[in-house]
């Protein structure tokens, strides 16, 4: 398997064994797909217009940035809708994933690792393959990572491994990328390269072991592939439906001029 460096961008759980990544892009979710120009509800009665009128709050907030009140209306709104409606309803779910965004866009990690948790939770309840769900896990990885969680990132490793059924036989897939820095001397000298590492992971997915396999050229990227990788997760492997420990997998990370937006390592 391979990525390119500076590689943000996620790949796609298991695609091929190779694989460029050049850039990052946030972009934001268009909650429940709905419009954002809807009118607010002045005169609903009721919890069912409540809902409603949180609701196109809620829209109104969202395409003006309102991240705090987003957070505020959709924690009361899901609140009550779980009340009201159930945990399948569409407008728990439309609430559930409107408070995950929002603590996303406020950069709050650690409240968004918990949103993200329970919307997934959610959403298995209403019947949503957990395939579909994937993008939700490696995003409550990755912000887990970032604010010292293992375990729950590795509780998401393991589900996202379950669904892939991640045998003996199957490459793991990295669910968590920790920034890979481009050195400075080869990116003013546009000096590209690869380098092929072997690695090793627990149970839980983590790297635990890497080594240099091949490089081009050869000790140019090697330390800075290194420094990186070893804070990599993947889908730990699974033995008779169990996450075990793992050794010999490989990975390829390109360090590409092309499409670099993001400042080198210093």
């Amino acid at each position: 398997m391979a990525i390119s460096v500076p590689a943000q961008r996620a790949v796609r759980l298991g695609q091929a064994r190779r694989a460029t990544v050049v850039g990052q892009a946030r972009r934001a979710v268009m909650l429940g797909g709905a419009a954002l120009a809807l009118p607010l509800l002045t005169a609903c009665e009721g919890p069912e217009g409540e809902i409603k009128s949180l609701k196109a709050q809620i829209q109104v907030d969202y395409g003006e940035k309102n991240f705090k009140d987003i957070v505020v209306k959709a924690e009361k709104a899901l609140s009550l809708s779980l009340q009201v409606q159930g945990p399948k309803s569409g407008d728990t779910l439309y609430f559930a994933q409107a408070l995950s965004e929002g603590y996303t866009e406020l950069g709050d990690k650690r409240s968004a690792v918990k949103a993200l948790g329970r919307e997934i939770t959610l959403r298995l309840g209403a019947g949503q393959s957990e395939r579909k769900l994937q993008p939700r896990r490696t995003l409550a990885i990755k912000f887990a990572e970032e604010t010292g969680d293992p375990d729950t990132a590795a509780k998401h490793a393991l589900a996202i491994s379950r669904d892939i059924e991640m045998d003996m036989n199957k490459d793991p897939q990295p669910v968590y990328r920790a920034d890979t820095r481009y050195p400075p001397d080869q990116f003013r000298r546009n000096v590209e390269g690869d380098v092929t590492l072997e690695y090793a992971i627990d149970q839980t997915g983590k790297v635990t072991s890497a080594k240099v396999k091949t490089a081009t050229p050869p000790n140019v990227f090697d330390n800075a592939a290194l420094e990186s990788f070893l804070k990599w997760r993947f889908t730990p492997v699974l033995k008779n439906g169990e996450p075990v420990a793992s050794a010999g997998h490989t990975f390829t990370i390109m360090f590409r001029m092309r499409g670099q937006n993001i400042a080198p390592g210093r």
